[in-house]
């Protein structure tokens, strides 16, 4: 059983708490042990997990199925965000459609974290993406930013003015559009500007 009575932390177990908090917020969910050693510049799962069980024995966190749960940190994230909506954005082949629409979305405040004010949501019209689980009608939220990994999903813009929504694809110095079904080809894009970064989807059923 877990001591709710919060006791004084250690200065590294304060930096481990801050940065499962960091985390949190700032993607909407909780690190795994390896990714919280990456975070914290530990390289050892076993170092990290003697941590969390220390914070949890003291009242900081609980662990459920291997999920992290910051005490009083849910009460952060409750609520909902109003995020702009930007029009619809083919998955499928590149169209020439990414109008600022005036609407607004209501989200989860957990889905946007930190990123407040720079995320904004799109409706995706298309399949090309359906094995990455972005379906047509789906939306979905993206940080805007002019920068990204490769591997990542992104909306971006074409040297004809199109927007489309791939995964982007770095190789042997050359740039493309990578869908995410069989049925549609990658696009080479080496001018392609990037509008942002996909964090989140959204989907009625």
């Amino acid at each position: 059983m877990v001591n709710t009575l919060r006791r004084e932390l250690t200065l590294r177990q304060a930096k481990v708490l801050k940065a499962v908090e960091d985390f949190i917020l700032g993607h909407g969910y909780a690190p795994t042990i390896r990714q919280l050693g990456s975070a914290l510049g530990i390289p050892s799962p076993s170092a990290v997990l003697k941590h969390l069980q220390s914070l949890e024995r003291k009242g900081y966190i609980t662990r459920e199925g291997g999920d992290i749960r910051v005490a009083g940190l849910p009460a952060l994230l409750e609520g909902q965000v109003r995020v702009p909506m930007a029009g619809l954005v083919p998955a499928g082949g590149p169209r020439e459609s990414f109008d600022v629409s005036g609407e607004a979305m209501d989200v989860p405040g957990w889905m946007v974290g930190r990123r407040r004010g720079n995320v904004f949501c799109i409706r995706v019209d298309g399949k090309s993406m359906i094995d990455a689980y972005i379906d047509d009608g789906d939306h979905v939220l993206l940080e805007r930013t002019n920068l990204a990994n490769s591997g990542e999903m992104v909306v971006a813009l074409l040297e004809d003015g199109s927007v489309t929504l791939k995964r982007l694809r770095r190789t042997n110095g050359q740039i493309f559009l990578v869908p995410e079904n069989p049925a549609f080809q990658p696009i080479e894009a080496p001018s392609a500007r990037i509008l942002g970064r996909v964090i989140g989807v959204m989907r009625k059923y």
